[in-house]
């Protein structure tokens, strides 16, 4: 009986160092993914921008998925930063601060720059998820196989 105690303590423990590994290495993807998708919808905007397409409230929707970018009560764009560093997050915010203040063609100049600076950053997050996620993955595997060998 206090074997098999044990034995499912450790596999519990291993489970535990493993899963941790696995979600922040899912993390660093999901932030790569997160600015990609960000970067395409901005790309559109552009687009509806440059043709002069509408009011803000119907082109948004369009461009952005409803839970991702929104409109709220008091007609202020607002979007969930799960997944994005701070950086990213204090850059999109600032680009939807003054969205929509100035005409068409420096609104579209001005998303063309805050493209580029999102592009930037998923570039960077491209090259950390490449690096850090294998070793994200196989740290959380190793550490709960030496606690696992610690405690036997």
């Amino acid at each position: 009986m206090r074997v098999s105690v044990k034995l499912l303590g450790l596999c519990l423990v291993f489970s535990v160092c493993a899963a941790a590994g696995f979600l922040k290495s899912s993390a660093l993807r999901q932030r790569c993914e997160r600015l990609k998708l960000f970067l395409k919808s901005l790309s559109a905007l552009s687009g509806y921008i440059a043709a002069g397409a509408g009011e803000i409230e119907s082109i948004l929707p369009k461009c952005f998925e409803k839970e991702r970018v929104f409109i709220n009560e008091n007609n202020a764009i607002e979007f969930d930063p799960s997944f994005l560093k701070k950086e990213d997050a204090a850059l999109i915010r600032e680009y939807f601060e003054n969205f929509g203040l100035k005409d068409s063609r420096s609104e579209y100049e001005r998303t063309k720059l805050y493209m580029d600076l999102i592009a930037e950053n998923c570039k960077e997050a491209e090259k950390e998820c490449e690096k850090l996620c294998r070793l994200y993955n196989t740290l959380g595997i190793f550490c709960g196989l030496f606690i696992c060998i610690f405690f036997l």
